[in-house]
């Protein structure tokens, strides 16, 4: 079943598992559509399941492992686990993202398996691949990013046997990624002691941000004091532990607005956002109309 993505859904979950819809079938398929004035994109968020995505339509900025880069529709991306990245829509067209987000044991059956031991255990293991940009016009990269639409067409046909068939074109674009690009890894930022405090701050914020917390309890969550904590936000996100809670507060509010019917004041409350009229200046100075019009302009269509 192809799933429409939210931000929760990924940058809220504590332990950082992805819940499958289906436990014996740990691969998750979603889209997206994210447009200029709606739902813009996906915070800073990482996972331990691996991840493919393509472009079906529009452009989107992906960033991920200390560069950003601008995709187009035919490009795709890999990220591999535990690897920090966000998304952001570009332009003034619509953008709709595919996604196959999978627990590695899905392809190589588990750790005990030639699989995972030769082909997926290397690919996983390397700090210095956490994602591999791909872009259509490459003969290499198109036919990794055939094998996502493949994968995306089967779960859509839901064809009899399709589990098959998704494993199938998962599993080629992985080895296709593992004999191509791994031995070609770029040297990124690895993950760093920075990059692991970050991490561990970002999940305290994501599951406590509708809480009163402070820059105290931010910095305690990674075991640093506040100026490490700063540092951590400064150096890799660009902006303050602070600025980055408020941001993702209205991000969240944006998703509440278009994907329930919860009332204004409850998406305000709900998002820790104690002052209704707090709630309203905050949004209108974030996206430039109330919260109401934002509803009202981007009517959720399932």
């Amino acid at each position: 079943m192809i799933q429409q993505m939210t931000t929760m859904r990924i940058a809220a979950d504590r332990e950082k598992e992805q819940r499958h819809e289906t436990p014996l079938f740990p691969c998750s398929v979603y889209v997206t559509d994210w447009q200029k004035g709606g739902i813009e994109g996906c915070p800073w968020h990482w996972h331990r399941d691996l991840e493919l995505m393509y472009v079906a339509e529009g452009s989107v900025c992906a960033e991920c492992g200390g560069k950003q880069v601008i995709l187009r529709e035919g490009d795709g991306l890999f990220f591999n686990t535990r690897a920090l990245h966000c998304y952001k829509v570009l332009g003034e067209k619509a953008c709709h993202v595919c996604y196959l987000i999978f627990n590695p044991d899905f392809v190589s059956g588990g750790v005990g398996t030639i699989y995972h031991q030769k082909y997926i255990a290397p690919l996983v293991e390397e700090k210095s691949f956490p994602c591999q940009f791909l872009f259509g016009e490459n003969a290499r990269d198109k036919e990794i990013i055939d094998s996502m639409r493949s994968a995306f067409l089967a779960v859509r046909q839901g064809a009899t046997g399709y589990e098959y068939d998704v494993r199938y074109h998962v599993s080629r674009a992985l080895l296709k990624l593992l004999l191509d690009y791994l031995p070609l890894a770029y040297k990124s930022k690895q993950q760093t002691p920075q990059m692991e405090r970050l991490q561990e701050m970002l999940d305290f914020l994501h599951w406590h941000f509708n809480e009163d917390i402070s820059l105290e309890q931010i910095a305690s969550s990674a075991g640093v004091s506040n100026r490490e904590a700063q540092r951590c936000f400064k150096g890799i996100l660009k902006m303050s532990p602070m600025e980055y809670l408020h941001h993702y507060r209205l991000q969240v509010a944006e998703e509440l607005l278009v994907g329930t019917s919860d009332s204004v004041l409850d998406v305000g409350l709900n998002c820790g956002f104690a002052n209704p009229s707090h709630f309203i200046k905050a949004f209108r100075s974030y996206r430039g109309c109330t919260p109401r019009v934002f509803r009202q302009r981007n009517a959720y269509k399932a």
